[in-house]
């Protein structure tokens, strides 16, 4: 009888017991999405060539079963992204899963006359001039975040700070140019922090003792133009830092032409790799198929030169208008990334599918979800598109995990 009432012991232990596969599942739920929006084909939700994201689920699983470590993902896009809408809300499921190691990559567009995200400001007394990705004949260098702001005023600086829920930090990696001699200022005017220039990247790594949610960087450096390419913002906690690199008109062959922005991009560490360009492209007249292979192979190989280590997810662009049509160039654009992709055995998201393609633009915009120019969406459109990402990659975890189990 006594051992019968051990044996009973043991199996009621191992019922109720943590069950650490069980608490590896990352919540998705898509029937809220498809009941509201019935022209969206979840069925479809999902990213192709899936096991070329495997290093990257790994990493994610192991952060998940030992909560520590940080997992480093960096998106890179147009404007669809430099708004942050639809990345903010792939970069708080995903922190709220794994953990939140901090805001990532921001810039201090106000200075450069630029949308924001709504939970970066920065502010300044003097006038900047400014840069981007899209504008390459401007004699304005621009850096890790597509953007620049310069000035050669003998007194300069400026505010950045984070507002919302954004997490505060302990660590800012200040991308700037490195013959001007920079000092910050924390919004805890308290804090004790220490500033190490680290070669190669035009980065000051600055450590500070404890939380701050903003910061006042200035130069007095006489005859020194000053020129600051952002920020990234990082924290002690384990969990995801999620870098979101979106810079408005931006195209594949512009960022190939970014000798700062490659040289910098290292610094960010990726594990994983988003890129959301094409839009731009698809304003063309006609759609040069065997120039823009090469643009894309050039793009990838420099991806891969500068983190060998990183995965690389592609996400096909959504449908939109050209003008007061249907935008066929873009259909034959992301026909060519997706078979690009397949060929390669890249893994790849066709949002434009999910979306049902060419002509789905009409629906978007009859239900309030794109702008008037019927190229860009509203914040709940991009907020919708996030939400299929965030499940999408969702899916791919869950089903790697249960191959490990």
């Amino acid at each position: 009888m006594k051992k019968f009432f051990v044996y009973l012991a043991i199996i009621a232990s191992l019922y109720l017991a943590p069950n650490s596969s069980i608490a590896q599942v990352m919540p998705v739920n898509e029937n809220d999405l498809s009941g509201k929006y019935p022209f969206i084909s979840t069925v479809f939700n999902r990213i192709s060539n899936n096991s070329g994201l495997d290093s990257f689920y790994q990493k994610l699983h192991r952060l998940k079963s030992g909560s520590s470590g940080t997992v480093s993902i960096v998106h890179i896009g147009d404007s669809h992204i430099q708004a942050d809408f639809l990345t903010a809300v792939v970069r708080n499921g995903l922190q709220d899963f794994f953990g939140n190691a901090g805001r990532g990559l921001v810039f201090p567009y106000q200075l450069a006359q630029s949308n924001s995200p709504d939970d970066v400001f920065s502010s300044s007394s003097i006038r900047w001039q400014f840069n981007r990705i899209a504008h390459p004949e401007i004699p304005v260098s621009y850096g890790i975040s597509g953007y620049s702001i310069k000035t050669s005023t003998a007194s300069a600086s400026f505010q950045l700070s984070l507002r919302g829920l954004a997490r505060p930090f302990t660590r800012v990696r200040l991308f700037a140019d490195s013959l001007a001699e920079w000092t910050l200022k924390p919004v805890d005017n308290d804090s004790i922090f220490e500033m190490e220039k680290i070669p190669g990247c035009n980065c000051t790594a600055i450590e500070l003792d404890k939380e701050n949610t903003g910061f006042n960087i200035s130069s007095q450096t006489p005859e020194v133009p000053k020129i600051v390419y952002g920020a990234s913002l990082e924290n002690d906690n384990p969990g995801i830092i999620y870098h979101t690199i979106g810079v408005n008109g931006a195209r594949f062959d512009q960022f190939n032409l970014a000798d700062l922005f490659w040289q910098q991009l290292p610094a960010l560490k990726a594990d994983l790799f988003i890129i959301s360009l094409g839009t731009n492209e698809a304003q063309w007249d006609a759609f040069p198929a065997t120039a823009f292979k090469k643009t894309l192979q050039k793009f990838i190989e420099k991806l891969k030169a500068v983190s060998p280590q990183a995965c690389i997810l592609f996400t096909t662009a959504p449908d939109s208008y050209k003008g007061r049509r249907n935008n066929g160039v873009l259909r034959d654009l992301n026909s060519a990334i997706i078979n690009y992709c397949n060929s390669n055995y890249l893994p790849v998201w066709d949002l434009y599918r999910i979306t049902n393609g060419y002509g789905s633009a009409y629906s978007w915009a009859r239900r309030g979800l794109m702008t008037s120019d019927r190229i860009h969406f509203t914040p709940e459109g991009y907020r919708v598109q996030g939400s299929l990402l965030l499940s999408a990659i969702g899916k791919g975890y869950n089903g790697y995990t249960s191959v490990k189990r």
